[in-house]
């Protein structure tokens, strides 16, 4: 303002001032404790997510967190990605180490489609030699293994599943018997005297000086061999 108190002009000068580069975090916890860039995190088995708050010093800044949730057994890698005002970036990264789980126990248990469990008892047909089994495990990690579903005999048979956890160390086993009917099927699937198919009732009249030689198999049994001959007569046998 000039002295006569009227005149007056204005100067404007622009003051730059430079975006900050700060990829500082002020605050930096999973799981309500501290942590900082390379630290481990133990976990208990079967933790899926973690509550992780990321702070950056400066306002400005921007922050991403990556791999809180969605978590497996073994190791998960957490990244926090800090963006400064000036578009400087830096990684902080935590790994979570979730536990292996010790669950042995079975989500579902099947035998030929039918849901059993621990100590049950299987009424099978007479001459069932195999079953169908189906069996899933409440931790998808845990291993099955499954023995005695063939080569099943009349009576009394022990189907043994054995599930072992992911932790490798706690296994379970669970058995079911399959009791499998003795055959009372006493009809024949093949009845023959010398070759030709005969059944109950029938009369065979053998030509002279054979031997009657029968084969018989009953359903669910394997074929017996036969044999055929003659008998002979004195003149054959000759001096003894």
């Amino acid at each position: 303002t000039a002295a006569d108190g009227e005149t007056t002009a204005e100067y404007n000068v622009t003051l730059n001032v430079a975006l900050g580069n700060n990829t500082d975090l002020a605050v930096f916890t999973v799981n309500g404790s501290d942590v900082q860039d390379g630290d481990s995190v133990d976990l208990d088995a079967y933790t899926t997510e973690v509550e992780v708050v990321a702070e950056a010093v400066d306002p400005d800044a921007t922050v991403e967190v990556s791999g809180a949730s969605d978590l497996l057994a073994g190791a998960n890698d957490l990244v926090v990605t800090v963006t400064a005002a000036d578009g400087s970036v830096v990684e902080y990264n935590v790994v979570l180490n979730v536990a292996l789980g010790n669950s042995v126990e079975l989500s579902s248990f099947q035998v030929n489609g039918s849901d059993v469990q621990d100590g049950d008892v299987v009424e099978l047909p007479a001459l069932t030699s195999d079953v169908e089994v189906t069996v899933e495990t409440v931790d998808p990690d845990a291993t099955v293994e499954v023995s005695g579903d063939s080569g099943l005999v009349v009576g009394e048979n022990t189907l043994t599943v054995v599930v072992t956890a992911a932790d490798g160390e706690t296994t379970a086993e669970y058995n079911v018997t399959l009791l499998v009917a003795a055959n009372s099927d006493t009809s024949l699937a093949t009845f023959q005297v010398n070759g030709s198919d005969v059944q109950d009732g029938d009369v065979v009249d053998p030509p002279s000086g054979e031997i009657l030689v029968h084969k018989a198999r009953r359903v669910g049994q394997l074929d017996h061999g036969s044999r055929s001959g003659r008998t002979l007569d004195e003149s054959e046998c000759g001096d003894h």
